[in-house]
């Protein structure tokens, strides 16, 4: 932000703010508000608490030791990031990134870490580099395409420290951030050059999976708050060119909803999205996508109409000499042949033991899969 240029908004963020914002009474005790804060996700009761002792709280051993763990799990995901980054030119979205905004001593809760490469090569030299270091895991993969072109969005996750009080970190590598909702967005390749506007556009996105909450709403308030936040005309610019406009303008009417948690927010910023908005509703209604409603279960039809599959693990495998993965059709279904497991790659949550036995025979037959097993 250059000195004689306001911010896109201001923001307020204190103990009183985030009551109000957690729907609880102005007399309710900080106790209170942690309270109410744990149940809104994981890790956000850290970030009360880090709250609470900014503003002289004492906090006892149990609300140190909470906020001394978000801490932790913040910097190993600031080491991940930066092994990732040399191992395959990963880049960070949300996350560390966008932590690096909040008020210094304010801790931004971290469930998982969302790394972007520039292509599958890359993808399975950063999760290879993960799982190298860790002795248990979970390797979790999806599979989509646009225009011919094949994406995949993996998750690597493992046990905390302290297994039985934390979620397990949670690593996602993937080759597209915006993904789209197979209705009226299609994926869109790229990420934002600016870091702040990149993560702008990565928490408009998450309305394609989830309704916005209030860690959403600080979020935004920060980033747009930041002296690093550039000119309202580049952020319009980049959510006109990744169809957000609508998510990006109701993450902010969201925020502004907030009780006391805005104070000041740039006119000409709403105008625009409202604008641009209007005309990429109009546009998703007058050209739906091909797979519009789609219920198709069949992981094979899926894939041809672009629609995403998710995998079922099979087995592990080692093929450190696989670049990338391969898909192999069978009579039932298909495989998905990786460096490092085999999956069959499924169009519904439920499979049957009919699909997964099959996929086993053909994994067993298939001579790519046995070669490099």
């Amino acid at each position: 932000m250059t000195p004689d240029r306001a911010p896109l908004v201001r923001y307020r963020l204190d103990l009183d703010v985030l009551r109000s914002m957690l729907g609880l009474d102005e007399s309710s005790s900080a106790r209170a508000v942690v309270r109410a804060a744990r149940a809104v996700s994981p890790g956000f009761e850290a970030f009360a608490l880090s709250l609470a002792a900014a503003e002289g709280i004492p906090l006892g051993s149990g609300a140190r030791g909470e906020v001394e763990r978000a801490r932790k799990r913040v910097a190993e995901y600031e080491d991940i990031t930066g092994r990732a980054a040399r191992l395959g030119d990963a880049r960070v979205v949300k996350g560390p990134s966008l932590a690096r905004y909040y008020p210094r001593d304010l801790v931004r809760s971290m469930v998982d870490l969302d790394l972007v490469v520039p292509d599958e090569a890359a993808l399975w030299r950063v999760v290879r580099g993960l799982t190298d270091r860790l002795d248990a895991y979970r390797l979790d993969v999806s599979v989509t395409s646009h225009e011919g072109v094949r994406h995949l969005v993996t998750a690597v996750s493992w046990p905390t420290d302290d297994a039985l009080l934390d979620a397990d970190l949670k690593v996602e590598v993937t080759t597209v951030v915006h993904v789209g909702d197979c209705r009226g967005v299609p994926i869109r390749p790229g990420v934002a050059d600016e870091p702040v506007v990149a993560d702008l556009m990565a928490l408009a996105e998450e309305r394609f999976q989830h309704p916005f909450g209030p860690k959403d709403a600080i979020d935004v308030a920060v980033l747009l708050g930041s002296p690093a936040a550039p000119a309202a005309a580049e952020i319009v610019d980049a959510a006109r060119a990744y169809r957000l406009a609508p998510e990006l303008l109701e993450l902010i009417d969201h925020a502004g909803t907030q009780p006391g948690l805005l104070t000041h927010v740039n006119a000409d910023l709403v105008a625009a999205l409202r604008a641009d908005a209007d005309t990429e509703g109009e546009r998703r209604l007058a050209t739906p996508l091909p797979g519009a409603g789609a219920r198709e279960t069949d992981a094979r039809r899926r894939l041809a109409r672009e629609l995403p599959v998710h995998g079922l693990l099979l087995r592990d495998a080692d093929r450190a000499d696989w670049p990338v993965s391969r898909i192999e059709a069978f009579a039932q279904g298909a495989l998905l042949l990786t460096p490092l497991a085999d999956f069959v790659l499924v169009g519904q949550e439920l499979v049957s033991q009919e699909l997964y036995q099959a996929a086993l025979r053909a994994l067993e037959a298939n001579r790519f899969a046995r070669e490099g097993a």
